[in-house]
């Protein structure tokens, strides 16, 4: 990642995505506000913004990797796992579910493993995900 602070980086990831433009700023305007009022690093080095949202009909994780670092916001993360759950009646325990998998996948050694992942496919691997290349988008 090239981003030097943590909403670029939040922004830089998004566009992964190719969203149309509203939506990504829609959800780039959640994922801040989510990380202002209590910032995600579940892991020395290792942040997970995230959200919840109806702009979205399926789980969207993206990860990013800057070599020297980005302050989040204070703190400095060279991993981010970025990720938006859907909005639905399962959602809220699918999104904790989701929370509870990466945590417990970062705590078993994962999160050794992910900083030092050589592709996007290895830390998915790491994580138990599927890896796939800039799937259809909205």
């Amino acid at each position: 990642m090239s981003s030097k602070n943590w909403k670029s980086a939040i922004s830089e990831l998004l566009r992964e995505f190719s969203f149309k433009t509203t939506t990504e700023t829609l959800l780039q305007t959640a994922l801040e506000t989510r990380e202002l009022a209590d910032p995600t690093i579940i892991h020395e080095d290792i942040a997970i913004p995230h959200c919840r949202s109806i702009l979205v009909d399926d789980f969207r994780i993206i990860i990013g990797k800057s070599d020297s670092g980005i302050p989040w916001p204070k703190e400095k993360v060279s991993v981010i796992i970025l990720f938006i759950s859907p909005v639905k009646p399962s959602g809220p325990s699918e999104h904790m579910e989701l929370i509870k998998h990466l945590a417990k996948a970062l705590r078993s050694g994962g999160a050794e493993k992910i900083l030092s992942a050589g592709s996007p496919a290895e830390a998915a691997s790491i994580l138990k995900l599927s890896y796939e290349v800039n799937p259809g988008n909205d």
